[in-house]
């Protein structure tokens, strides 16, 4: 069961619009993200997955560090989980795709270039993302991920190759306030 829910929890790291270059101006929507980066928020996720025809839900929190992500599901099982590019017993996938999690984040959009298509569209204060991969690694997996928001991100949808889907809900939260045990690493 822990390895289902880690798995449903890293399925996070792991269509047609305007260019990135269109309204709303992606240099402006970067530097509104980069300023309004949570450093920890809570989500809400729904998983599909397609094989089961079963929809898991979850609920928890996160908390970024330099290089890495903890992530900690409260519900329906608490597990949390450390995320770094340099774990080694962190599948190299996860290690790839921890940066582009930690780039929607932050808007880092030259580093999402590397691996998709962004087409933005919307205003500043509501804008969508439509990220469609060109890594063939991201490729073999992902087929779309939608992204949401205003001053920061706030909804993410992944569709993958296999027929699932992941909707997750994020909200900034004071990382004070987190009830995780000792967050260093």
């Amino acid at each position: 069961m822990r390895q289902m829910l880690g798995a449903v929890s890293l399925g996070l790291l792991l269509c047609t619009g305007q260019p990135l270059w269109a309204s709303p101006e992606a240099d402006a929507l970067a530097e509104r993200l980069a300023d309004h980066a949570p450093r920890c928020a809570g989500f809400e996720q729904s998983r599909w997955l397609a094989d089961l025809e079963v929809q898991l839900d979850s609920r928890g929190h996160f908390r970024r560090q330099d290089n890495a992500l903890i992530w900690s599901t409260t519900a329906p099982v608490a597990d949390r989980l450390y995320l770094s590019e340099e774990s080694d017993d962190l599948p190299m996938g996860f290690r790839v795709l921890l940066p582009v999690f930690t780039g929607l984040l932050s808007g880092d959009w030259q580093a999402l270039e590397h691996h998709f298509t962004i087409t933005l569209g919307g205003e500043l204060d509501e804008w969508r993302a439509d990220l469609t991969p060109i890594d063939p690694a991201l490729g073999a997996h992902l087929s779309q991920l939608v992204v949401q928001g205003g001053e920061r991100v706030e909804r993410l949808a992944i569709a993958f190759r296999d027929g699932d889907r992941l909707e997750l809900s994020l909200t900034p939260v004071d990382c004070a306030s987190l009830d995780d045990g000792n967050a260093a690493q």
